[in-house]
């Protein structure tokens, strides 16, 4: 007896993915993959450095407190010295000596990947 295939037959035989299809989805799917892997680093070091930003601020403010309780004269330029509570941040005063009001500078500088970031706060002190 002579077996026939019918239709139906054929059609269940050719299901299912080929070898390209398989690779095809696969290398889509990594992409997306690698894609959302380097957004979530990238987000990650925009949020360390945002952090180091606001601390930096936190320091030149505190800084600047302590200016205002200094008396004119006594005002000068002290060179980077590292912040006693955060060693990775350098503050620098600057002062245009000589002047009232004088103006005065403070630099708060850290070290991030690839290099340095500063923040400067300046203001005006006058003698009174």
């Amino acid at each position: 007896m002579i077996s026939r295939i019918t239709n139906h037959e054929s059609r269940i035989t050719n299901r299912g993915f080929s070898l390209i299809e398989v690779l095809l989805a696969t290398a889509i799917v990594s992409g997306g993959v690698i894609a959302v892997a380097k957004g979530f680093a990238s987000g990650l070091l925009a949020y360390n450095d945002t952090q180091d930003t606001e601390l930096a601020l936190n320091i030149a403010q505190a800084k600047m407190e302590e200016i205002k309780k200094t008396t004119f004269a006594s005002l000068v330029d002290s060179g980077p010295a590292d912040d006693p509570n955060f060693s990775n941040f350098r503050v620098t005063v600057n002062t245009a000596e000589g002047q009232d009001p004088m103006r005065v500078e403070v630099t708060v500088s850290w070290n991030v990947k690839g290099g340095e970031s500063n923040l400067v706060l300046t203001t005006l002190v006058t003698n009174y």
